[in-house]
């Protein structure tokens, strides 16, 4: 084990502070609550990283209103359908304009979404996507009392997590000298 990870897990350095990561669906029920509670799990029992393993509580996974720059990271998920985008504009400005690093996660993707549409809508091009889960895989998770993610794969979520995971760790890394 290296000295840095050493420090870590003894809780030299990540008492100065606590990271938070928020979700923010760009409209009324935009999957905000599902990456969230993906994302937390994930970083907390899936996580290879010590840092997450040694000290779940320096890191916290919110889904409700919030400020900006209350947060480390900001996760806007966009829902592609239009109604829903422009309902979601105010929301989008809002989370572009902030000072907060915000990644973009495109929930529900699927063949009918018009990307070149939505692209130029939005003014950038998100850098995650969910596949639309079928409603079936959700009927089944639900009748056999298993996590949605062990039926499906769910990879831009994973993808989602594993960019989240190397941010924190490096934010974390931001403390040791």
């Amino acid at each position: 084990m290296d000295l840095g990870n050493m420090r870590l897990q003894e809780g030299i350095f990540l008492d100065q502070t606590a990271l938070k990561v928020g979700v923010k669906g760009i409209s009324e029920c935009a999957g905000a609550t599902f990456v969230s509670h993906y994302l937390d799990r994930s970083l907390n029992e899936r996580g290879r990283s010590r840092v997450f393993v040694s000290r779940p509580d320096k890191y916290a996974v919110t889904d409700t209103d919030f400020e900006c720059e209350d947060e480390d990271i900001i996760v806007g998920v966009i829902d592609p359908l239009p109604s829903r985008l422009m309902e979601g504009a105010a929301v989008i400005d809002e989370l572009m304009s902030c000072s907060t690093p915000v990644v973009w996660l495109v929930n529900r993707d699927n063949p009918g979404v018009n990307r070149r549409a939505m692209r130029r809508y939005l003014c950038f091009d998100p850098e995650f996507s969910q596949a639309e889960v079928p409603r079936e895989i959700i009927c089944r998770a639900e009748y056999n009392c298993v996590e949605l993610d062990e039926l499906y794969k769910l990879e831009g979520i994973e993808k989602l997590a594993e960019h989240l995971k190397v941010f924190l760790r490096n934010q974390l890394f931001r403390f040791v000298p």
